[in-house]
C-alpha cells in the first residue's frame, strides 16, 4: 500500500498527463490552424508553434519528475521542481486572465494547473522532510 504522499504524487503526475494531452489533442487543433490563417508574419507564427510545444515538453518533464519522486523515494527536490512549475505555470495563467484579458478564464489554463500544484503542494506538506 502506498502512503499519501505517493498517491498524491502519482495523482500529480495524472493530472499533468490529462493537461498535456488535452493541450496537445484538443488546444493545438483549434489554436494553431487560425494562427496560421491570420495575416500576421510567419516569424510570430511559427514562434508561437514554438511556443505551444516548449509547454508541452516542460509538463511532459513535470510528469518525469513526479513519477520519478514517486517511483524512487527520497527524492522530494523532483517533486519541488515540478511543484515550482505548475505554480509558475498557474500563475502565468491567472495572471494573463487577471491583467492580459479575461477570455482566458474560459480556458483551461487558470484551473488545470492550480489544481495540479494544490495537489503536490499537499503531497509536500505530507513529505518526511
Amino acid at each position: 500500500m502506498h502512503d499519501l504522499f505517493t498517491i498524491l504524487i502519482w495523482l500529480a503526475a495524472f493530472l499533468s498527463l490529462l493537461g498535456l494531452l488535452a493541450h496537445e489533442l484538443l488546444g493545438a487543433p483549434m489554436v494553431l490552424p487560425p494562427l496560421a490563417k491570420a495575416d500576421l508574419p510567419k516569424n510570430i507564427v511559427w514562434l508561437h508553434h514554438f511556443s505551444w510545444h516548449v509547454g508541452s515538453i516542460a509538463v511532459a518533464t513535470m510528469i518525469a519528475l513526479y513519477a520519478y519522486a514517486a517511483l524512487v523515494p527520497g527524492n522530494l527536490a523532483m517533486v519541488v521542481i515540478a511543484t515550482a512549475m505548475s505554480l509558475g505555470f498557474s500563475l502565468l495563467g491567472i495572471g494573463l486572465a487577471i491583467f492580459g484579458d479575461e477570455v482566458l478564464w474560459k480556458s483551461p489554463a487558470p484551473y488545470v494547473w492550480t489544481i495540479v500544484t494544490v495537489v503536490s503542494g499537499a503531497a509536500l506538506l505530507q513529505a518526511k522532510w
